[in-house]
């Protein structure tokens, strides 16, 4: 028999886990911890940064616009200077281009000039961006990492988690402790019952020494039984403290599982719209970023382009002038020296004709005849010469000297006049030349100005491009560009969580793999972390729940037992009570040899008849068969009674059992309910995460470019296949009306269809049955031909020449001594 001493009850609680202090100290430190990292986000204070954030933004937008359109107008002042160009070729082809290369420049210093805008405002632009990205990160970098706190918060769970698992155990044991107490208790109070009864009866019977003795044993065996009953009564009333205490520590645990869930999810859910607003924010800084980029390289280039093909004009068009004049200068001193070589020849023609014409002076002075004379003399000489004048010889002489010398004054006036037609000749010429110089010399001093204007733009335009090559180095290069392309596809590819990230992927094995080796860990650290973290609290919560199912069916089952116990004890005293007040007084009437405290056993035929009224009475004593037959004849009456008293009883315990079996029904059926509506969900979900993955699939094979190695689908996978099927099934219309259609035929059917049909759908479904049943058709086959073929040269043809039915054959029924031969 347990005992217990008084020092066990009272509010005894069960001892405190060993950890309880540390849990406490790490609850504490986590507290601090969260604290601190909520006092960081809250002077970080992002939602007083989103109106700066929203006008940067908008600023950038409006920015975006205006470039675009500053964009179309240096378009459209490209075309005009390209057209201006080509006029300007064309113009200098012609021969005229003064007024071309005059319009040609203003529209080069238009166009460089709106070139510089649109750079300045890309400029600003990039540095507010920048300024704008860099107070941003900096507020973020001042605060701290989440994962430690929620890693911290994790640490303290388990630990709660461990308190709440001793705390079961120590339940667990206070139950069986209480369990024996009720038992023993129970039975303490049978005998204290039974005890009592023996004493009432030693008092009620007259005196007797050897009573008396007995009943004074009672009395100390009694005393003895009441100081175990109120020890045994402190302790129960100590483990019901317990128990109380235990209702209360599960409460207390409930509500910190509750709160603990809930502060989990928030802190989840915290995390993830943090890192979601952070890599959204970078990815769409990334974005706009290397759009400004392209955009300020391709004007860049634009602008470096339009410079390039400004200064290679300016250069041929100088080229092409500086050519020109050369020609023209050549041309001229050419023109100049055959008017020279011209104005000389005809100096010495007019010399040469002086010449002639002094000599022709000379001669004709000198041929000229001399004065007559009008003397006597004179007389004499014609009078020399017969026939008169007509036969003097000077006198001819002079006739043909004058015939010479008319001739010779004709030649002189038409060589003066020459000579004059010459000399007018060569002051146009020179008057000519002279205009020709004064107008070379103005051209080539209008062509000078013309060339130092080009050279000063000349200058201004390689000043230009070397600042804009300066720009062009100072920008980012190509490489910086496809690394920020590179974190931008990774921080795409980061954004849906279902990634499997190959080793084999050429974008994961490449040099600059450093934000996205720590973005795939971090990534892959925190799905593990909340995969596992998922798995040990289904598991805990497994645990939990079944624990308390087993705690409540235990407790369930104890209260029913104790209910159970108690209906029957009551019934059974009524039951026992009500004939033994009939029949005592009549026994002790007539015999005093059986009191009712007595030891010995009560009549066991009332509790057989109880339980069983068609059982054979159990044979006793003579005096329990005096008993017996001088029962009175109501005793029936009251035995039926008392057994209508306890199938009623039963009938109200079976009752309620069945309303609690029918509210446990009702639950499974809600619970059911749940759990399809939970696989409902999840097939959805599957079937989301499978589009995800074919978008995923589709995105690596776009992004390899050919390149990667296309991983095959190994015989493993059938999960992926059933989800590729079921996302297939949900999603292709066509696949789901000829589903559909086959249901509404197969409902059309009639039952012998229905039979055929799944017969053959059985037999032909798998691949074995259609191998099965094609061998089997083949061997059939195979029998029949066997048989008709051993069949047909097995036999002889003796009796067919008895068959008129065959003669119609081809050469006649055979004959006897054919058969025979």
């Amino acid at each position: 028999m347990m005992t217990a001493s008084p020092s066990t009850g009272g509010n005894a609680l069960p001892p405190p886990p060993p950890h309880s202090s540390s849990s406490s100290s790490s609850s504490s430190s986590l507290s601090a911890v969260l604290d601190a990292a909520l006092s960081s986000w809250a002077r970080f204070d992002l939602t007083d940064r989103r109106p700066h954030l929203d006008a940067s933004a908008q600023s950038l937008l409006d920015a975006k616009e205006a470039s675009l359109i500053a964009r179309k107008k240096l378009g459209d002042a490209t075309k005009n200077l390209k057209r201006a160009l080509k006029s300007a070729e064309e113009d200098n082809a012609s021969g005229g281009g003064g007024e071309v290369v005059k319009a040609l420049t203003a529209e080069c210093k238009s166009t460089i000039r709106m070139y510089q805008e649109e750079i300045d405002m890309i400029t600003r632009r990039c540095k507010s961006a920048e300024g704008a990205f860099v107070m941003l990160y900096g507020g973020l970098h001042e605060c701290p990492d989440p994962t430690d706190a929620l890693r911290d918060a994790k640490r303290l769970i388990e630990g709660r988690d461990a308190q709440v698992n001793n705390l079961l155990g120590g339940m667990e044991e206070m139950n069986r402790e209480l369990e024996k107490s009720n038992t023993e208790r129970i039975r303490l109070a049978k005998e204290l019952r039974e005890r009592e009864r023996e004493m009432n009866n030693d008092s009620n019977k007259p005196g007797s020494k050897g009573g008396g003795e007995l009943s004074l044993a009672e009395r100390e065996e009694l005393i003895r039984l009441r100081n175990e009953v109120a020890e045994f009564e402190v302790e129960f009333r100590g483990l019901k403290n317990q128990d109380i205490t235990i209702r209360k520590l599960e409460a207390k645990i409930e509500e910190l599982e509750a709160n603990k869930e809930e502060d989990i999810q928030r802190e989840l859910k915290k995390a993830r719209e943090e890192l979601a607003e952070s890599e959204g924010r970078r990815a769409a800084e990334a974005l706009e970023r290397e759009a400004a980029t392209s955009r300020k390289l391709e004007s860049v280039e634009l602008q470096l382009r339009a410079e390039r093909a400004g200064r290679e004009a300016s250069s041929n068009q100088l080229l092409r002038a500086e050519d020109g004049l050369g020609e023209r200068e050549a041309a001229w001193e050419a023109q100049r020296h055959i008017l020279v070589q011209d104005a000389e020849r005809l100096r010495e023609e007019l010399g040469t004709v002086r010449r002639e014409r002094d000599a022709w002076r000379l001669r004709s002075e000198a041929s000229s005849p001399p004065t007559p004379s009008f003397s006597g003399g004179g007389g004499n000489d014609d009078d020399d010469y017969p026939g008169g004048d007509s036969g003097h010889p000077n006198f001819v002489s002079s006739a043909t000297a004058s015939a010479k010398l008319a001739e010779y004054m004709s030649e002189r006036k038409a060589y003066e006049a020459e000579i004059a037609e010459l000399s007018i000749t060569c002051n146009a010429l020179r008057e000519e030349l002279r205009s020709k110089e004064d107008s070379s010399s103005e051209e080539r001093r209008s062509l000078r100005i013309t060339i130092d204007s080009l050279e000063r733009e000349r200058s201004s335009l390689t000043n230009r491009v070397s600042s804009l090559e300066m720009q062009l180095a100072n920008s980012p290069s190509q490489d910086v560009v496809d690394k920020m392309r590179h974190e931008l596809r990774i921080l795409k590819r980061l954004e849906y969580n279902a990634v499997d990230f190959d080793h084999r992927d050429p974008e994961m094995t490449g040099k600059d793999d450093d934000l996205e080796s720590v973005l795939v860990a971090k990534l892959r650290k925190v799905e593990a972390e909340l995969v596992r973290e998922r798995r040990e609290k289904s598991e805990e919560y497994k645990a939990r729940n079944e624990l308390n199912q087993r705690l409540v069916d235990v407790q369930k089952s104890l209260d029913d037992a104790q209910d159970l116990i108690a209906s029957l004890e009551n019934d059974l005293q009524i039951a026992v009570a009500t004939p033994t007040s009939l029949y005592s007084s009549p026994v002790k009437a007539k015999s005093g040899d059986v009191p009712y405290g007595s030891t010995n056993p009560p009549n066991p035929n009332i509790l057989q008849r109880i339980l069983d009224p068609k059982a054979p009475p159990v044979p006793q004593d003579v005096g329990d068969a005096i008993v017996t037959s001088t029962a009175p004849p109501s005793e029936k009456d009251q035995d039926d009674h008392s057994v209508a008293t306890i199938i009623m009883a039963q009938r109200d315990r079976l009752r309620s059992r069945c309303d609690t079996l029918e509210a446990e029904r009702d639950s499974f059926k809600r619970e059911l309910q749940v759990q399809v509506q939970n696989y409902e969900g999840l097939k959805t979900d599957n079937a989301k995460l499978y589009e995800k993955v074919r978008y995923l699939q589709s995105f690596n094979f776009n992004g390899s470019s050919g390149g990667a190695v296309v991983r095959g689908r190994g015989s493993g996978d059938l999960d992926l296949e059933a989800l590729e099927q079921r996302y297939e099934a949900t999603v292709d219309p066509f696949r789901q009306f000829s589903r559909a259609e086959r249901q509404r035929k197969f409902n059309e059917m009639s039952p012998m269809e229905k039979i055929v049909f799944i017969i053959a759908k059985t037999t032909l479904g798998s691949k074995e049955m259609r191998t099965t049943l094609f061998f089997y058709v083949l061997g059939m086959h195979l029998l029949v031909f066997v048989t008709t073929y051993q069949w047909s040269h097995s036999t002889t043809c003796d009796n067919y020449h008895i068959q008129p039915n065959l003669a119609h054959f081809h050469g006649g029924v055979p004959l006897e001594n054919v058969a025979e031969a």
